[in-house]
């Protein structure tokens, strides 16, 4: 009998070949050919049947770009609260291995499409919403077992470490050797130490 196709398990493909070439050859240079002939399809109408057109492939490779982010933050900060959530958090964001390597690279190409097109922004929005609400949560939980001291202004505090993350996606791609993993995530530390160090002042 003939292999039943599983449709889901085939548009994740597609859209980690996506991955692949914008990663590879920039966003704008990933044709819906180049990608059909990456993924074994002789033509690019193949990919219709699960895309309709390049803009809604490129929006589905965002939003499952998102989506693993969201899950590996779950993952890492299960059974976790406080500081030790929030740290977790940031490391899972911050392009710092192999895969997320190449998902910032995609993100990072995504964004500047982002300022003309309205879905793709609100994809990023979205995160950056789900992502703010998390560390509010994780800097309340802190506040509370006393990990840090009081917070003067709570909301400054995420929006700096999102801004940093998010500030890692660009510097890494443009200075790879310079901005390496290992020292993405010693500035992740710093700026997370800053809190605890307040926490002992304020006790001292």
């Amino acid at each position: 009998m003939p292999r039943l196709v599983d449709h889901q398990e085939r548009r994740r493909a597609i859209i980690e070949t996506t991955w692949r070439l914008i990663a590879g050859q920039g966003i704008e240079n990933a044709s819906m050919r180049d990608i059909a002939r990456e993924c074994g399809y002789a033509a690019p109408g193949v990919l219709a049947h699960y895309f309709p057109n390049k803009d809604a492939l490129l929006l589905a490779s965002y939003e499952l770009i998102c989506e693993r982010t969201n899950e590996r933050i779950a993952a890492g900060t299960a059974g976790r609260r406080g500081l030790a959530a929030l740290r977790s958090m940031c490391l899972e964001i911050i392009p710092a291995d192999p895969i997320t390597v190449v998902e910032a690279r995609v993100a990072v190409s995504f964004w500047q499409r982002a300022q003309t097109e309205d879905a793709l922004r609100a994809v990023g929005r979205e995160a950056l919403l789900h992502w703010r609400t998390l560390m509010m949560d994780f800097l309340a939980q802190a506040e509370h077992d006393g990990e840090c001291a009081p917070l003067a202004d709570p909301d400054a505090v995420a929006d700096e470490l999102l801004n940093i993350m998010m500030g890692l996606h660009v510097t890494s791609m443009l200075d790879p050797d310079t901005v390496t993993g290992s020292r993405q995530r010693h500035l992740m530390e710093r700026a997370l130490g800053r809190l605890t160090l307040q926490a002992a002042r304020t006790s001292g």
